[in-house]
C-alpha cells in the first residue's frame, strides 16, 4: 500500500485522542489532588481499571505495576494528609518505556532474550519521577532493540490499519488511549517525536546530555535521547518543568521570529504542506515574523545518519552483546551494513555532522525558533514498508526520520506538539526551556 491519502478518503485527517475524563488532564489531576477532590489514589485506580479494560485491544503496555502503583499513590496521599509537600507530580501517573530501568518491572527494552532482565535498581530518571510524587503505572512496549521507527506489538488507538510509529510506540499509543498522563520515551533519530506525531500526542527530545542515559539499553550512544511524552504541550511543559525544577507556571515570552527552510517542506505530502502553511499563517496573524532559513540537505542528513547510526550502534553491539544472541532484524541489518563502512567514511560523517551542528547554530541566531512539519505523512498504514518522497520510493525508516534525525545529531531540543490538522516539530537553541517557551506558538 502507498501513501497516496487518496486511498483513505473516508479516515480523518489525524488520528483523535480518545475522549478525555475529567481528571486526564495534567493540570486537572494536579488541582484536584492538592485541593482534595480527589486522591491519587482515585486517579490511580481509574487509570488501571481503564488499562485493564482496553490494554488487550491495543497492547501497548508490557507490563502493569498496579502494587507498586498503588503504593507510590498512598504515599503521595498520606503525604498531602500530612500537611507535607507530596511533589509537583503527586497525582500525575505516567508510563515508561521498556528499555528504561523501572523496576520491579523486566526492561527488556523489547528483546526476547532480555525478557527475565530485572534490573534491581531504577534508572535516575525513573528515581527522580518517582521523588517527585508521580505514579508508575507500568511498562510500554517499545520496537525491538529500539531501532526502527515501528512498533508491531501496538495496534493504533484510533484505527488498527494505522501505524503506531516507533520505537516509542506503546508510549504514544497509552497516551493517544488515556491510559496515563505521561510517559517516557526514548530517542535515537526521532523515536519519540514519530510515534507523538502519528498517535496525536506531544513529545519532547531534550538537549543531548550524557548523564540522562544512564539505566538506559544504549542504540547509539552519541545520538541517544530520554525524554516525556504527553497528551497536550501544556501537560508535557508540566511535566517537564516538574522532572528540570522549573515551578514557575507562567510561559516565557512567546517567540517573536520562526525560521523554516522550504526545501524540507517540500519533501512532504500536500496535505502536510498544506497544514504546515495554515500554521504559519495562524502564527504571522499573530505577529510571528517568518523568516526562511537554510538547513542541510536533507539527503545528506540522511547519509550521515545511516554511516553514524549503523556503525555506533555495531561497535556498542559487539563490545557488549555475547555472539549469538538472537538480534531483532533491524539490529542484525545494522550490524551487517556496518562491515561495508570505512572508517575514514565514519570519521567523514562525524566532521559532517560538527558543520551542521554549527549551521543548525547559526540559524537559531537568525530566529528564535526553527519549525518544521515532524512528518512528511501524517497517517502510515500498518503493514507499509516504504513511503513516497519526492518522486522516490524511500525505506519506511529513512523516510520518517527525515524531518526528525538531524537534531539528534546536533543535540538541539526538539519537540512536538499536536495541533488541529497536523503535528509541527519546533526546535530552539540549547539553552532553552523548550516546552514553556513553545507554549506560546498553541495557546
Amino acid at each position: 500500500m502507498g501513501n497516496d491519502p487518496e486511498l483513505w478518503p473516508d479516515r480523518p485527517r489525524r488520528a483523535r485522542l480518545h475522549a478525555l475524563s475529567p481528571l486526564d488532564s495534567v493540570k486537572a489531576a494536579r488541582a484536584a489532588f492538592t485541593t482534595g477532590a480527589a486522591s491519587a489514589e482515585d486517579i490511580a485506580r481509574g487509570f488501571l481499571d481503564r488499562i485493564a479494560r482496553e490494554n488487550p485491544k491495543i497492547n501497548c503496555y508490557r507490563e502493569v505495576l498496579a502494587d507498586t502503583a498503588l503504593a507510590e499513590a498512598r504515599a503521595a496521599d498520606n503525604a498531602h494528609r500530612a500537611g507535607q509537600d507530596a511533589g509537583p507530580l503527586a497525582g500525575i501517573c505516567l508510563a515508561i518505556k521498556e528499555n528504561i530501568d523501572c523496576p520491579p518491572a523486566a526492561a527488556s527494552a523489547g528483546m526476547g532474550w532480555m525478557c527475565d532482565r530485572r534490573p534491581p535498581v531504577a534508572a535516575p530518571v525513573v528515581a527522580d519521577l518517582r521523588a517527585l510524587g508521580a505514579t508508575i503505572l507500568g511498562t510500554t512496549i517499545s520496537d525491538p532493540g529500539a531501532f526502527d521507527v515501528r512498533t508491531p506489538e501496538v495496534m493504533h488507538p484510533s484505527d488498527p490499519a494505522l501505524c503506531v510509529g516507533g520505537s516509542s510506540g506503546g508510549s504514544a499509543a497509552a497516551l493517544a488511549a488515556g491510559l496515563a498522563h505521561g510517559a517516557l520515551g526514548t530517542d535515537t533519530g526521532g523515536s519519540v517525536r514519530i510515534p507523538a506525531a502519528l498517535c496525536g500526542v506531544a513529545g519532547f527530545k531534550p538537549t543531548w546530555g550524557p548523564g540522562a542515559l544512564q539505566g538506559v539499553w544504549p542504540l547509539v550512544p552519541s545520538l541517544d535521547h530520554v525524554g516525556p511524552m504527553a497528551r497536550t504541550l501544556d501537560d508535557l511543559a508540566v511535566i517537564w518543568a516538574a522532572m528540570t525544577s522549573a515551578h514557575a507556571t507562567a510561559p516565557e515570552a512567546a517567540p517573536l521570529s520562526v525560521g523554516f527552510d522550504p526545501a524540507w517542506i517540500a519533501d512532504c505530502d500536500a496535505k502536510v504542506q498544506a497544514d504546515f502553511a495554515q500554521r504559519l499563517a495562524v502564527l504571522a496573524n499573530r505577529g510571528v515574523l517568518m523568516r526562511e532559513i537554510r538547513l542541510p540537505s536533507l539527503d545528506q542528513i540522511s547519509d550521515i545518519h545511516r554511516t553514524i547510526f549503523c556503525t555506533e550502534t555495531a561497535a556498542w553491539y559487539r563490545a557488549n552483546v555475547a555472539p549469538g544472541t538472537a538480534l531483532p532484524a533491524a539490529a542484525v541489518a545494522s550490524l551487517l551494513h556496518a562491515e561495508t563502512i570505512a572508517k575514514g567514511v565514519y570519521l567523514a560523517a562525524c566532521d559532517l555532522r560538527r558543520a551542521m551542528t554549527k549551521q543548525v547554530d547559526a540559524a537559531l541566531l537568525d530566529c528564535d525558533l526553527i519549525l518544521s512539519p515532524t512528518t512528511l505523512i501524517m497517517q502510515v498504514p500498518r503493514d507499509t514498508r516504504s513511503l513516497l518522497v519526492a518522486g522516490r520510493q524511500i525505506d519506511l525508516t529513512y523516510a520518517l526520520v527525515r524531518l526528525t534525525c538531524l537534531f539528534n545529531h546536533t543535540g538541539h531540543p526538539a519537540l512536538v506538539a499536536p495541533f488541529t490538522c497536523g503535528s509541527l516539530q519546533v526546535v530552539g537553541q540549547k539553552s532553552y526551556d523548550l516546552p514553556r517557551f513553545a507554549v506560546g506558538l498553541f495557546d
